[in-house]
């Protein structure tokens, strides 16, 4: 186990200890539902700031943007305000998928 997990129950006092341990006997299911929150929460984190220029994000305007990219196990998100963002974004990540012409002319006089 993680060092930072044993942190984590050191801190907890005996009568939380034997809460966990009943909870744990009888099929987790309140720590089960205390992680899927923490874990929406995290998720929902994201949508704060616009990934492009830092911009807090109003959550009910219709021009805000949400962008899922990379593999299927390792998922990505990233929120714009607005879709100059989010293609000045894309623009970047684009740039960085492609190799540049001079690393490529460079190697190949080698």
């Amino acid at each position: 186990m993680n060092r930072r997990f044993e942190d984590v129950v050191d801190v907890l006092d005996y009568n939380e200890l034997m809460r966990f341990k009943s909870d744990l006997d009888s099929g987790a299911i309140a720590i089960k539902k205390l992680l899927e929150e923490k874990i929406k929460k995290r998720r929902k984190e994201h949508e704060k700031i616009c990934a492009t220029c830092s911009n807090t994000l109003n959550f009910y305007r219709p021009s805000n943007y949400t962008l899922i990219f990379g593999p299927d196990d390792f998922k990505k998100k990233a929120s714009f305000c607005g879709l100059d963002c989010l293609e000045y974004f894309i623009i970047k990540l684009k740039e960085l998928k492609e190799p540049k012409e001079d690393n490529v002319s460079n190697t190949a006089a080698f």
